[in-house]
């Protein structure tokens, strides 16, 4: 039998996840010869389908979808979906939705399935594992993916997952067995040990929604991306709207931003000078004179911030 590489001798901590990893690689693209007493693929109409809400990938390329529902219409579809079964009749995608979204495309009445009787764990993990054997996954989704493989791992949120990687980043010598199971599921998945992931990956989650988004659909390269999360938010969308039209290298973005970084410390000299100079102290070691014109100038100030921060329809 072809081995699973999913699989480790002896017993895998976090077994769990260990027997889902090993499940969702025998039932993820056909991978490994269908598991004995599971039935083939049969046909269901693609108004008992239904997307899977939990998936991260929400964008689907239009164009793309098109491609493939031009090639669906002369052959067919080839690879078929698995989903689970829901109540009136109607089955959940576990993955396959591109190929389904294509089908309506094409004007197809039915797609080949495997139907299988999976909690929403299993799901979540076969969907997760299928979606990262994918060339085409981009970084914000694979790393959303990944995040999940780790909190399924140790029974947690994929929140409180963040955290555990971070502390484990920091401190690996403090929970040897939860660092082994690390390495084992990031080397099974391939292309990024864990620490690497923590380093690089995790930031991917902290992008604004503007950048992220334009990650997820595929128009915006997620190394830039990351050069541009570090501009100032207000010019987050110029910026954005410069790379993509004009198709500006790394090296040409990073002279865009610097462009802006002479502007916004001219902006921020005066008031880092007051902060600076600003104490009871120095105030009171100035004439009285100069002491009492720069206690007025104080006063107004805080009335104006006052005023400013308290006034209705600033947003």
């Amino acid at each position: 039998m072809t081995k699973n590489r999913f699989q480790k001798p002896g017993q895998l901590p976090g077994g769990s996840l260990g027997s889902l990893l090993s499940r969702s690689l025998q039932l993820s693209g056909a991978i490994l010869p269908a598991v004995l007493g599971e039935a083939g693929p049969q046909l269901l109409p693609l108004s008992a389908l239904i997307a899977n809400p939990r998936q991260p990938r929400r964008f689907f390329d239009q164009a793309s979808l098109q491609q493939l529902a031009q090639s669906l219409k002369v052959q067919g579809v080839l690879q078929p979906l698995m989903v689970r079964p829901l109540d009136a009749g109607h089955y959940e995608i576990v993955y396959g939705e591109r190929r389904w979204r294509a089908a309506q495309l094409a004007g197809l009445d039915e797609v080949p399935v495997l139907i299988r009787e999976l909690s929403a764990a299993e799901a979540e993990v076969i969907s997760a594992v299928e979606n990262l054997q994918r060339e085409d996954l981009n970084r914000y989704d694979e790393v959303t993916y990944k995040l999940r493989l780790v909190a399924q791992l140790f029974g947690i949120a994929p929140d409180e997952a963040i955290q555990v990687l971070k502390r484990l980043r920091a401190q690996p010598d403090s929970q040897p067995e939860q660092v082994a199971q690390l390495e084992h599921l990031f080397t099974q998945l391939g292309r990024e040990q864990w620490r690497s992931f923590v380093t690089n990956g995790l930031p991917a989650l902290r992008l604004p929604p503007l950048i992220a988004q334009a990650v997820q659909d595929g128009t915006l390269d997620y190394s830039k991306a990351v050069l541009l999360a570090r501009a100032p938010q207000r010019h987050h969308k110029t910026l954005l709207r410069r790379v993509l039209t004009r198709s500006l290298t790394h090296a040409e973005l990073r002279e865009e931003i610097a462009r802006l970084e002479p502007a916004l410390s001219e902006q921020a000299a005066p008031l880092s000078t007051v902060k600076r100079q600003l104490s009871a102290r120095r105030l009171s070691q100035l004439p009285a004179e100069r002491r009492q014109r720069a206690e007025k100038l104080i006063s107004e100030l805080a009335a104006l911030l006052s005023d400013e921060l308290g006034a209705p329809g600033l947003e």
